[in-house]
């Protein structure tokens, strides 16, 4: 089952979801096109983001490099809201 903990898809603007106790960020990676991604997060980077220790924009330049690190290509979309 999926809880929705921040955020919402719906104003365009990103989403972290708890699913099988992990935590996933969704949101849009392009800059002149829509390209949605969801990606998992730590719970640290978590708790981060709603203490205001670490902003949106922060949490997801980490993410993008650590996806980068590992050979995924972080501005090509791999979910879509429609699908949620």
């Amino acid at each position: 089952m999926e809880k929705v903990i921040y955020g919402k898809i719906s104003l365009s603007t990103i989403q972290i979801v708890k699913r099988d106790d992990k935590f996933y960020i969704r949101y849009d990676a392009g800059a002149h096109q829509i390209v949605w991604r969801e990606d998992e997060i730590t719970e640290s980077e978590v708790v981060a983001m709603l203490n205001g220790q670490a902003s949106e924009s922060q949490v997801l330049s980490s993410l993008q490099q650590r996806l980068l690190q590992v050979g995924v290509k972080p501005y090509v979309s791999n979910w879509s809201p429609k699908h949620s």
